[in-house]
């Protein structure tokens, strides 16, 4: 399903993930997805949400910065070869992959995960995600 990712821009600093992921539980928004780095002064978190526009308006009051993107998230179950079928049908479709994490699924033969995929042209290429 195509959904939207907000990129986070936060300080480096010991709590500045902490602090932010209260703000979004307190706005009572799921975190469905996350990506966490840093550089040296930026922290850079990835999130899919359950709410987008409960998120935006959340984010703007905490005067986070962010961006916002289109991504396809991609149920996987949980067997040898999920995820290859569905990086060869985007290499199918032309299209490179720009980035890909996962969520973590419990085990369990008949568990999911979710990949969360940026790549171009997602509504172009739904091929290759909509069949997973």
């Amino acid at each position: 399903m195509l959904k939207k990712q907000f990129t986070l821009y936060l300080a480096n600093r010991p709590g500045e993930l902490a602090r932010i992921t209260r703000v979004i539980a307190r706005a009572r928004i799921n975190i469905e997805g996350i990506s966490a780095f840093t550089s040296t002064d930026v922290g850079l978190v990835q999130i899919v949400v359950s709410n987008a526009a409960k998120t935006r308006a959340t984010l703007q009051r905490a005067g986070v910065a962010f961006t916002v993107q289109d991504v396809v998230v991609v149920a996987l179950p949980n067997t040898p070869g999920a995820l290859a079928d569905v990086t060869a049908r985007i290499a199918e479709s032309g299209a490179n992959i720009n980035y890909l994490y996962a969520t973590a699924c419990d085990g369990k033969r008949k568990g999911h995960s979710y990949a969360v995929i940026s790549a171009p042209d997602l509504g172009r290429n739904r091929k290759f995600w909509s069949k997973a």
